[in-house]
Parts: structure tokens; C-alpha cells; sequence
């Protein structure tokens, strides 16, 4: 909940890695479905609710995901880098000089 506010009070996602969200909403969505497919091979589906801990961890963990990854990417989208050609034909001309 404090990066969710910081980001809000920033405006900004800036300096921090979107990797590991997306890296955590892709463990939830399977920790998710290994309940389900768990329940369903045993015919029993209070297998999802039988186990809160996980079920809860898990919605929790999407809750936030989803928050953050809206953010870095729909709410405070990253400004495209200026001067993005300058820097290219500056490392061009670094590695004609290198020759």
C-alpha cells in the first residue's frame, strides 16, 4: 500500500522495476489455477475455499499486481526518451573512432 500512495503522490513509477510485478501477478494467476485444477480433479470444490490462506494470498497479490501495472503503464505511462537518435548516432561515431 505505501508504493501504491507514493506513486500516486509522485505521479511517477519511475525508478523502480515493473519485472518483478509481472513476475508476481504470473505466480498468483498460477497458484490460482493450481487450486482449481486441484479441485477439479478431485471433484470437490471447497478445495478453493478449503485452503484461505493460499486463495487470499493469492487475491491479495493480483489486488496489488493489477493496481501497480495499471499504474506504470496506463496511469503514469514512462515519457518516450528524447534525443533517442542524437544518442545513436553519437555511439556511432564513438565506435567509428574506436576503429
Amino acid at each position: 500500500m505505501p508504493q501504491v500512495w507514493l506513486n500516486y503522490q509522485r505521479k511517477s513509477t519511475d525508478g523502480w522495476s515493473i519485472g518483478q510485478i509481472l513476475f508476481d501477478f504470473a505466480g498468483g494467476i498460477l497458484s490460482l489455477g493450481q487450486l482449481f485444477i486441484d479441485a477439479s480433479f478431485q471433484g470437490d470444490w471447497s478445495g478453493v475455499t478449503g485452503n484461505p490462506a493460499k486463495f487470499g494470498l493469492s487475491n491479495i497479490s493480483l489486488f496489488f499486481d493489477v493496481i501497480f501495472i495499471l499504474q506504470h503503464y496506463i496511469i503514469y505511462p514512462s515519457p518516450p526518451t528524447e534525443g533517442r537518435e542524437e544518442d545513436e548516432e553519437d555511439t556511432q561515431r564513438l565506435l567509428q573512432h574506436a576503429d
